[in-house]
């Protein structure tokens, strides 16, 4: 210890202002700041570094990074700050432009006594545009969601101080940051990813994107100046596909769903979803990302999908949606479709549309107003088809739902009936015959004679014989001619229908009242025309 410094020390036992004296004596801490002025765009990051020699025979107690303007220590990424005996550091991220001023470093050593550092401060400006002279890296976003198989572009510029020239940019990894490697040069992505090579101009594209895609990627670039070398900040990218969620899987016709279209990460701007029943748009309209049906109708159950506007061909996974409904359309079908005859059997088969499947079908038999149960199951046969059997049959489909009666098929005897319709067939066809026989004989008998119309022997050995038949004819004759009061009526008097006689037969006469008798006597018939009204 020099003469000085003991006169000081002295000096200080009797003077409490001595300090203020010596300390011109005491050697002052220079700080060295590298680089001396730092300028950043906004948003991203930067390192302040210095060293410091510290005097002979002192001791590294304690430092400190300040803004000029400011009492407290700056905002860290770390909440603390790299430091060591002859070197500093300091890391500020997402910066501002608020962050622009001149920050120092003050040190303390181990003696009792603060030692003063000279004035040398480093000059930080933070600009809020992409600069050509400025350090930093400026992305359109640092966080993107897309789909798998599209493509994503990550708008980013750059800058650096104009006494650098630029030796290499590349984008890579955050896990690979202790040695980034190129994503060019990666065989995942080989083929995959672009870089564009204009000034200042860092645009990266990703096409054709997987699920292990997803990560966090960073710019880099490198100058030819010794510690020369910049970040940017981190890029998340996610990977999402579409999924449909449901309020319900399943519900009953006249309620309500709602479905939704998600995705894990949240898309970008305004997003229109487009969605599909059964790979055809549905007829009801969405609202963002949901599509809600109300009230729900059996036509609306299917499978669902959904995609976003502009990227139809990536579509979601189908989701199915089932619509509860009560039996509808029941039916009865007869086997044989032609009707069973006498003794014979039918099986009636129910069908019936119904969701969920129809469980139970019954079977009723109304006969007149009666009605009674006739089985269970879906199919019924009748057998043994007769009179007690006889009826309308229909069904009941019944499900969780609902129910639904068929409409009522006739079960008969179909045998009988065609028995009687033969019979009715028969009695037309004689009636016909007999008419046929009566036009005949009015268009072949003479002009009408006084007395009786004998028949010909040939004619009565071939048909019927029509004997003593009497007409009374107009005639001049005034006694003949009707009364103008009476009826206007053709008399005749008696029609008598004869077997014919076999050639040389002797003619009998059997008694009238006999059983044998084959001759058919109408006594008297008259057909009498309606009376002229009188004028």
């Amino acid at each position: 210890m020099n003469e000085k410094q003991l006169v000081c020390m002295h000096a200080c036992v009797c003077v409490r202002t001595c300090v203020f004296v010596c300390v011109s004596g005491l050697q002052a801490i220079s700080i060295n700041y590298d680089p001396k002025e730092m300028c950043a765009i906004k948003g991203s990051k930067v390192v302040l570094k210095c060293k410091y020699p510290l005097p002979q025979g002192y001791s590294f107690k304690k430092g400190s990074w300040y803004k000029h303007d400011s009492r407290t220590p700056p905002r860290t990424s770390v909440g603390k700050f790299v430091q060591f005996s002859t070197e500093c550091s300091l890391r500020l991220v997402n910066l501002t432009l608020n962050d622009s001023g001149l920050y120092e470093y003050r040190v303390q050593t181990t003696s009792r006594t603060a030692q003063p550092t000279d004035t040398t401060r480093v000059n930080v400006t933070i600009v809020d545009t992409i600069h050509k002279d400025c350090w930093g890296v400026s992305y359109s976003s640092d966080n993107f969601c897309a789909f798998e198989g599209s493509t994503v572009d990550i708008l980013c510029a750059y800058g650096y101080p104009r006494d650098h020239a630029i030796n290499k940019t590349f984008w890579f990894r955050e896990e690979t940051k202790k040695d980034p490697k190129d994503l060019r040069l990666v065989e995942e992505y080989r083929g995959r990813v672009d870089l564009s090579s204009s000034d200042n101009n860092c645009t990266f594209r990703i096409r054709h994107l997987r699920q292990n895609n997803s990560a966090q990627y960073r710019f880099r670039y490198i100058t030819n100046k010794q510690g020369g070398a910049f970040s940017g900040g981190l890029v998340n990218i996610s990977i999402t596909d579409l999924q449909v969620s449901m309020t319900a899987e399943t519900v009953t016709e006249g309620g309500n769903v709602t479905l939704t279209c998600n995705t894990t990460c949240r898309l970008k701007g305004n997003a229109t979803f487009i969605w599909y029943k059964d790979t055809k748009p549905t007829r009801h309209p969405s609202i963002h990302n949901t599509l809600h049906l109300s009230p729900v109708s059996s036509e609306d159950a299917g499978q669902y999908s959904c995609a976003v506007e502009g990227q139809e061909g990536l579509l979601s996974a189908e989701a199915t949606l089932h619509v509860r409904y009560a039996p509808r359309r029941t039916t009865v079908i007869t086997a044989p479709p032609g009707g069973p005859n006498e003794n014979d059997t039918v099986t009636l088969t129910c069908s019936s549309d119904a969701y969920p499947p129809v469980h139970t079908y019954t079977w009723y038999r109304k006969a007149g107003h009666d009605i009674t149960l006739a089985g269970a199951g879906q199919s019924h046969v009748v057998a043994n088809i007769s009179s007690k059997t006889n009826g309308f049959y229909y069904c009941v489909a019944q499900n969780d739902v609902g129910q639904q009666n068929s409409t009522p098929v006739s079960v008969s005897n179909a045998g009988s009936g065609r028995n009687a319709a033969i019979v009715i067939l028969v009695v037309i066809a004689f009636m016909l015959v007999l008419g046929l026989l009566w036009l005949r004989k009015r268009k072949s008998s003479a002009p009408p004679q006084k007395g009786t119309t004998s028949i010909s022997q040939e004619m009565a050995d071939s048909g019927p014989v029509y004997d003593d038949v009497s007409t009374l004819a107009t005639t001049s004759d005034p006694s003949q001619t009707p009364n103008a009061t009476g009826d206007n009526n053709v008399q005749y008097a008696s029609i008598q229908f004869r077997s014919p006689k076999k050639a040389g037969e002797t003619p009998q006469h059997p008694h009238p009242h006999s059983k044998a008798q084959e001759d058919v006597q109408y006594a008297a018939v008259n057909f009498s025309r309606p009376k002229e009204t009188a004028r």
